[in-house]
């Protein structure tokens, strides 16, 4: 069994090398895996409508639907970027899309979701009423892209610093998780990657926080030899 976790991408709709980059990093590293994770923010802005697939992420949409057709199963956990993949996304792609994800790997119990319900709560709930959803709807692709872009500054930092006090939070959300029965929690959000082990042996829980796969070239990686470790992607490398 070998499963791939990865996070915060935010592919961008002019950024070529970004594109090509994760594209690589599906076809090198994911392919072949037999269940892939993705928790969330793979896209700068997302939201799903019928029989429309932004063409600026067609490629790496493609990659990811490629993978699954060899019989990879993918997952997308959804992020403070994305607002509802649609079920045309679904449908078109085969990847189970959710906002958090109870799954058992080798028979162990794991919590995964992006973590943006660790902070910003009050605007989260804003930006993930079903209002908004509404206004997405009623505006349409095009209009709903130039406005979200727009808005970026309300989604996420333009540059993302070290923070002990949001890293330690995220570990005091993932142990009250671990605590309720789960091997591991893994999240994403806070651009720094992170792995914590609690306990040993059969006692042994681990929390995981994939980082982001663009600056910090991190990702998770479970097999059954060696569990559930924090990786390094090496381009070429694997």
């Amino acid at each position: 069994m070998r499963c791939v976790f990865f996070a915060d991408t935010h592919l961008t709709r002019k950024d070529d090398t970004r594109q090509a980059f994760v594209k690589t990093f599906i076809e090198g590293v994911c392919a072949g895996a037999d269940m892939v994770f993705i928790l969330g923010d793979l896209f700068e802005f997302y939201h799903g409508y019928d029989t429309f697939i932004y063409p600026w992420y067609k490629n790496v949409v493609d990659a990811l639907r490629e993978i699954g057709l060899t019989g990879t199963a993918v997952y997308h956990i959804e992020g403070n970027h994305e607002f509802g993949m649609g079920p045309f996304f679904s449908s078109y792609t085969g990847i189970t899309c959710v906002r958090n994800l109870t799954i058992e790997v080798d028979g162990k119990k794991m919590f995964l979701s992006h973590g943006d319900e660790v902070a910003n709560v009050a605007l989260r709930k804003i930006l993930k009423a079903s209002f908004t959803y509404a206004v997405m709807d009623a505006l349409g692709p095009a209009l709903t892209w130039k406005v979200a872009m727009a808005c970026r500054i309300f989604l996420s930092k333009k540059r993302r610093v070290y923070s002990q006090r949001v890293r330690d939070s995220f570990r005091l959300y993932a142990k009250r998780k671990l605590d309720e029965g789960y091997y591991a929690t893994v999240l994403a959000h806070t651009h720094m990657p992170d792995f914590v082990e609690y306990g040993s042996n059969e006692t042994k829980k681990i929390y995981l926080n994939t980082g982001d796969l663009i600056e910090n070239l991190a990702y998770g990686e479970y097999t059954t030899t060696s569990g559930l470790t924090l990786r390094i992607y090496e381009p070429g490398g694997g």
